[in-house]
Formats: structure tokens, C-alpha cells, sequence
């Protein structure tokens, strides 16, 4: 037998269990009110909803070639995990075959983490730490009234806070945050950032290319901090804002309806045309500096 003809029956033997028909389940078990819920599935979607019971449902189809959904758990919590063959992390893609979609109903008030390298993730009504470490899939979440973690390599990233502190760190994908107060922390490299929050006390955003944006209004203390290179930025705040301002752009426009008359300078030695104002005490600090793009502060 020659040799190509042998990798080539070695690779059909290792994907023919994923050829076969998937595997419907419908799986429960007791959980702890505030206990932590763990999700490993790392191929496919996981869809997450709280509820009100102590008990966590899981419904969904398995991939056929998975070796086993595992749903174990103690007083502490829940693991529920599909574990699959090491050859498909090299093989499966966006290939449905190997695609396992998990529909988990879990006790509202646990913790959550969910971890995946090719899946989308949809969360809500989850009213505890809910985090997320994905490589490539849309994540999309709607809960936490404590903390919310996402870190993901490619795909779009929103969440509904409802006043959760957020941290969202990606390559690329658009961000949405809605719903931010208190902390919010972003890092991307390419892709449109985007919050709108009340109260915010820490807005941080570190990003290459894409536009960002705040609208919302601040706390009595903090700041925000927002770094870019070649993206605009455009922060829309109450007309009544009090912070001090400090904006600077080496190749961008800076434009500015809080402290009217104050000029943009470019300091000696400076490479940089910079903004520097206050519209009211110094507890809270708006820093916002990019390379080459444009500077907008809007008030409503």
C-alpha cells in the first residue's frame, strides 16, 4: 500500500465518526443556587438562560464523533463538558459535523464560565460572574449584575450589562458594550468599539484600527482613558459634564463643545496638537490621545 494511500485511510478513519448523525440529549442534574456552572463545548454554539430553579437542564445535539458529553457535579457545582477526539482541533473548522449545540438552563444566581474554540455564545438572565474564553464566534451577552470577562481572538463581541463591570479583550470583531457603569475595560487591535452606560467611574480602551465611541454620562470620581492609532474617537456626554480634558492627536482634528474658547496648542517639542481644559474640579479625568485620526467631544 503506498504511502499516500495510507494517510489518506488514516484521515478517513479519524473523521468517519463525525459523518454519522449527531446525537440529541436532553440531560439533567441538582445545582447549587449560587454555585459555578462550567461549559466546555468547543466546537458549535452554547446558549445559556437563568432561571429559578436549582437544576441545570442541558438540551442540544452532539456531534456524533464526540467521545462523551460529560454533565458532572457536587455541591460546589456543575461541570458540563463534550469532549472530543484531539484530531478534530486540526481538522473540524466551520464543518457542521463536528458541531455540538448546547442549550444549558442554569440557576440565575450562579457563576458562569464558558470556554469554546470555534462557538458562538448567547447568555442571559444570568445574574452572577459570567466568563467567557472563546478563539473564533460571536459572543453575545444579556445578564450579570456582578462581572462580566470576555477574551476572544475573532468574532463580534456585545453585552447588556445592566451595570456589571465589563472586560472585553479581543483581536478582532466589533464591540458593543449597553448598559455600562461603574468599570468598563476594553483591548482590541482591529474592530468598532462602542458603549453607552450611565455613571461610568472607568472607561478604558486600547485599540489599532476602528472606530470608538462613548456616549453616556460619568461618575462624581474617575476617568477614562482611551488610546487608539489610526481610530477616530467620539465621546458624546451631558452638556453638564464636569471633568478635565485632556486630548491629543499627532496627524488628527480635535474638536471640542466643552471649553469653548480654549485652543488646541502643539506644544515645543511636542509632536502632538493637544486640548487641555476643565469644565469643572479635577476628580474626574477624560484622557484621550490617537495618531492619525480625529478627536470629537459632543455634548447633548
Amino acid at each position: 500500500m503506498s504511502r499516500t494511500l495510507v494517510f489518506a485511510t488514516l484521515a478517513a478513519l479519524a473523521l468517519a465518526p463525525a459523518l454519522r448523525g449527531q446525537v440529541e440529549i436532553e440531560r439533567r442534574r441538582a445545582a447549587p443556587a449560587r454555585g459555578e456552572i462550567r461549559i466546555d463545548n468547543a466546537f458549535g454554539a452554547v446558549v445559556v438562560r437563568g432561571w429559578d430553579r436549582a437544576e441545570v437542564l442541558v438540551r442540544g445535539v452532539v456531534a456524533a464523533g464526540a467521545d462523551e458529553l460529560h454533565l458532572e457535579g457536587d455541591q460546589e457545582g456543575v461541570h458540563i463538558a463534550v469532549s472530543v477526539p484531539d484530531s478534530w482541533f486540526h481538522a473540524a473548522g466551520e464543518d457542521a459535523a463536528f458541531r455540538s449545540t448546547l442549550e444549558v438552563q442554569i440557576p440565575a444566581g450562579a457563576s458562569l464560565g464558558i470556554q469554546t474554540v470555534n462557538a458562538t455564545v448567547d447568555v442571559q438572565g444570568v445574574v452572577g460572574e459570567v466568563e467567557v474564553s472563546t478563539v473564533n464566534g460571536n459572543v453575545r451577552i444579556a445578564a450579570g449584575s456582578k462581572a462580566i470577562d470576555v477574551e476572544t481572538m475573532t468574532g463580534a463581541v456585545e453585552v447588556r450589562a445592566q451595570g456589571a463591570p465589563v472586560e472585553i479583550e479581543t483581536i478582532s470583531g466589533a464591540i458593543t458594550v449597553a448598559g455600562a457603569s461603574g468599570e468598563v475595560g476594553i483591548e482590541s487591535v482591529s474592530g468598532t468599539v462602542d458603549v453607552a452606560g450611565a455613571d461610568v467611574s472607568a472607561l478604558q480602551v486600547k485599540t489599532t484600527t476602528g472606530g470608538v465611541v462613548f456616549r453616556g454620562s460619568i461618575a462624581a470620581r474617575g476617568g477614562i482613558e482611551i488610546e487608539t492609532f489610526s481610530s477616530p474617537v467620539r465621546l458624546v456626554l451631558p452638556k453638564t459634564t464636569r471633568a478635565v480634558f485632556e486630548l491629543g492627536s499627532f496627524g488628527g482634528k480635535i474638536e471640542s463643545a466643552f471649553c469653548s474658547g480654549t485652543p488646541v496648542t502643539r506644544e515645543r517639542f511636542e509632536p502632538f496638537r493637544q486640548l487641555r481644559c476643565s469644565t469643572g474640579p479635577d476628580a474626574f479625568e477624560i484622557q484621550v490621545r490617537t495618531h492619525d485620526a480625529d478627536i470629537v467631544l459632543a455634548a447633548e
